[in-house]
């Protein structure tokens, strides 16, 4: 097929028919859709891509062009116009009867496509042909608000003299003019005043078209904007007013003339953050020179208790910091989470700055709400240079955290290099402290760490090998999550205890299996750990082998001799498990060394039902082909039937279930069908429909005598659904055993349909 293509981009007539007619048989139906998408998108001409359609949509597989579509479900058209194709091209596909009013994924039409490209002649040619003109994208957004998003002053004059309202606004309630705003374009905004559009209008967040000038630093459009009677005073949902969109963007020239309009330069937002903080966060000295110059509160705080400070330390601008310093700006201030500027420093790792604010008295010393110090922050980072400067400077090298751990837990945790753990330690650290989870460096450390260095130094510095957690780990139980065999080996040459479990029951062997590392596996069941040994929920190696779907792994613990039908406490087998990772390849497998494919859970549910609940069509139908018993029935009574009618995007699932004979209006335990359950899960009128005509019982009642009209009223279904219930002849009048009406049941919860 690929000579197809190559013969295509020659863009010529008679090679291109030659090549299709040699292949015409073997072109599939998914395959002539592509090559009549290659072709547009290759701008051949008129003759060749007419020619493709005639050959391969007209005459054969009852291809409609309608339905080919890209994966952002774009038509021809779509494509055509997207791609910039000559006009001759899109009057072809709407002489092929196209649908030009055809959205895509997003809700664009092919006048969206041709406004936003700027292309006066299909729109022309689109609007002839009668497209919608007021159709709107799925954030309602129309053909003119994407004209005034890519500056397009003929397409948008255009448009507007077709008729369209100049006021539209999208979901968020943006008007063409907040679109124009955006891109700062002074021609376009002043030909949209001149139309009349409103000036004053707001969006969902109660911004204004000034709030957007300014978040694009135009300041010719914001003068013109405020000599249009727009206020500089105006504020959104959040209390951002212009000024603050000004700083974030850094334009001093806005920032002086919006001050100069009488803005007030003290507001702050919704989350206290004035015009300094907005400006800090984007370390402009000059913008916050300037500010402080015209008396803005330099020790206003934000919700979280921020200061500039901590901004201008957060993004490591060391003028931005020393000029608020001299300012006066209290250094050690805390935030909500009792952070001071040097912890946010020291997270950046930026030992200039680190030095510049203990020089001028930081508390080297101060801890966080989780009591970490910088140095804990530091080895969190792994910044060797931080670590020794704070050392040197005094720092209380063991305080821990309210997790009792210390900066040398965080360096083990975080993978910090061995020179770091090594410095730590020969500084006096205390390599013996525990954190409050009973972990000791080595747990850390076997979990991250896969190098024998660091393992082999701590054990010569003296600590405890055999130590548990309080979950009654080993070390060993963390090395084998970490899968290093080399660390495996080392720890139970050191005689650490292969057998032991953890608090859930959990062996070494369990652990492996769930980070599916079969040299780990191999070596472990070589040294004689039971494979069949059961955690707290009595589940074996192999429910943790399947729940990470590692085919490799369950076929060698199958071959080692695992009890393939052993269950877990709700009963469940590997097969389920399997069917809850959506597995496949170890569904079959699991299967094919015949595990019990009608096994089941304590809520009597078979692996059917486990793929039901994920919707998963390859797996049900190999389940079911596989002999599975379609008619189970789970503790309540339910068939597969009522969990697929659950879900409104199985109607393939039930289409095949159906035609596998399942008995479509069994009961439950309370008499609901698959209908009852489809009405109670607001399912589509397309799977109400497709039941009712394979002969579900429309009149059937619950326990309750409630019917699916009853249903439907309670959960609120569209008015579609009742009226088509209606029509199939349900009975309007029937009452439950409360004496209610599908009329009272409406009135009872306000729905008026």
């Amino acid at each position: 097929m690929n000579k197809i293509y190559e013969i295509i981009k020659e863009n010529k007539i008679e090679k291109i028919k030659e090549i299709i007619n040699q292949n015409i048989k073997e072109i599939k139906k998914k395959e002539k859709n592509k090559i009549i998408k290659y072709s547009i998108k290759q701008k051949l001409n008129k003759e060749i891509i007419e020619y493709l359609i005639t050959k391969l949509i007209n005459n054969n597989d009852n291809i409609n062009i309608n339905n080919i579509k890209d994966k952002k479900r774009r038509n021809l058209l779509h494509i055509s116009i997207k791609n910039k194709s000559k006009i001759e091209i899109i009057e072809l596909l709407i002489s092929k009867k196209i649908n030009i009013n055809e959205k895509d994924k997003k809700g664009k039409t092919a006048l969206h496509f041709a406004s936003k490209y700027n292309s006066i002649p299909v729109i022309e040619l689109l609007i002839s042909k009668g497209i919608n003109i007021n159709s709107r994208t799925i954030k309602n957004k129309t053909a003119l608000h994407f004209a005034c998003k890519y500056n397009s002053i003929q397409v948008i004059e255009y448009l507007i003299s077709k008729g369209f309202n100049i006021n539209s606004k999208t979901e968020d309630n943006e008007t063409i003019l907040h679109f124009a705003c955006k891109r700062n374009t002074l021609e376009v905004i002043e030909y949209l005043i001149s139309k009349g559009i409103d000036i004053d209008s707001r969006t969902i967040n109660n911004e204004t078209v000034l709030h957007f000038a300014c978040q694009n630093n135009s300041i010719q459009v914001i003068e013109y904007l405020i000599s249009k009677g727009l206020t500089v005073k105006e504020t959104s949902i959040d209390n951002i007013t212009s000024l603050h969109y000004a700083c974030k963007r850094n334009t001093l020239e806005v920032i002086k003339y919006l001050i100069s309009k009488g803005i007030d330069i003290n507001v702050k937002t919704k989350m206290n953050e004035n015009a300094l903080h907005f400006a800090c966060k984007n370390n402009s000295i000059k913008v916050i020179e300037y500010l402080i110059s015209k008396g803005i509160d330099i020790k206003e705080k934000t919700r979280w208790n921020k200061t500039a400070l901590h901004y201008a330390c957060r993004d490591n601008s060391l003028k931005v910091i020393e000029y608020l310093i001299s300012k006066g700006i209290d250094i050690n201030t805390t935030t909500r989470w009792n952070k001071t500027a040097l912890h946010y420093a020291c997270k950046n790792n930026k030992l200039e700055v680190i030095d510049y604010l203990i020089l001028k008295e930081a508390d080297i010393n101060a801890t966080t709400e989780d009591n970490e110090t910088t140095l804990h922050l530091a080895c969190k980072y792994n910044s060797i240079k931080v670590i020794e400067y704070l050392i040197s400077k005094g720092i209380d090298i063991n305080t821990t955290t309210k997790w009792n751990e210390t900066a040398l837990h965080y360096a083990c945790k975080y993978n910090a290099p061995f020179k770091v753990i090594k410095y730590l330690i020969s500084k006096g650290i205390d390599i013996n402290e525990k954190t409050y989870k009973n972990q000791t460096l080595l747990h850390l450390i076997c979990e991250k760490i896969t190098s024998l260095e660091v393992i082999e130094y701590l054990i010569s510095k003296g600590i405890d090998i055999y130590e548990k957690t309080k979950y009654n780990e080993t070390v060993l139980h963390y090395a084998c999550q970490n899968n290093s065999l080399e660390v495996i080996k080392y720890l139970i040459s050191k005689g650490i205890d292969i057998n032991a479990k953890t608090r859930w029951n959990e062996t070494i062997l369990h652990l492996a299996c769930q980070n599916n590392s079969i040299e780990v596996i191999k070596y472990l069941i070589s040294k004689g750990l039971d494979i069949n040994a059961k955690s707290e929920d009595h589940e074996t190696p192999l429910h943790f082998a399947c729940r990470n779907k590692s085919l490799q792994i369950v076929q060698y613990l199958v071959e080692k001799g695992v009890d393939i039908n052993a269950k877990s406490d709700f009963n469940e087998t590997a097969l389920h498990v399997a069917c809850w990772m959506n597995s496949l390849e170890v569904i079959k497998y699991l299967i094919s060394k015949g595990l019990d494919i009608n096994a089941k859970t304590d809520r009597n549910q078979t692996p059917l039902y486990v793929a039901l609940n994920l919707n998963s069509f390859q797996v049900i139908e190999y389940l079911v082909e596989k002999g599975i018993d379609i008619n189970a029935l789970t503790d309540q009574n339910e068939t597969a039937l009522h969990l697929a009618s659950q879900n409104n995007s199985a109607i393939k699932v039930i289409e095949y279930l159906i035609s596998k004979g399942i008995n479509i209006n069994a009961l439950t335990s309370i008499n609901e069908t698959a209908l009852h359950y489809a009405c109670e899960n607001n399912s589509s009128i397309e799977l109400i429909k497709y039941l009712i005509s394979k002969g579900i019982d429309i009149n059937a009642k619950t326990i309750n005598n409630e019917t699916i009209l009853h249903i439907a009223c309670k959960n609120k279904l569209s008015f579609e659904i009742i009226e088509y219930l209606v029509e199939k002849g349900i009975d309007i009048n029937e009452k439950t055993n409360q004496n209610q009406t599908a009329l009272h049941l409406c009135l009872s919860i306000q729905f008026i349909i």
